[in-house]
């Protein structure tokens, strides 16, 4: 079965309800983090984890659509099999 549709909607239905541009408090929510993780991501030293972002003042401003993308890059493949080992139990 191919996981790839599923992968692309899950994004947008965490989004959907935000408009074009997000504030740090709103990807805080989407995300399920403190604000200031959120600016540790925007201002990170490491490009690879970085979150691409706007400074506008002191305000910072994430695009969704980068969001959406930045969470699909970052999608960790490896969850949906830890999520199988943990229900069928210890292998011992």
């Amino acid at each position: 079965m191919d996981e790839t549709p599923a992968l692309m909607m899950w994004p947008d239905s965490m989004l959907r309800r935000y408009g074009d541009m997000l504030s740090v408090a709103d990807v805080s929510c989407v995300l399920r983090l403190e604000p200031r993780n959120v600016r540790c991501l925007l201002t990170s030293s490491d490009v690879a984890i970085r979150l691409p972002g706007v400074k506008i003042g002191k305000s910072w401003r994430i695009a969704r659509d980068q969001l959406r993308a930045y969470l699909i890059g970052h999608h960790n493949d490896d969850c949906a099999l830890r999520s199988e080992d943990d229900e069928r139990g210890p292998t011992s």
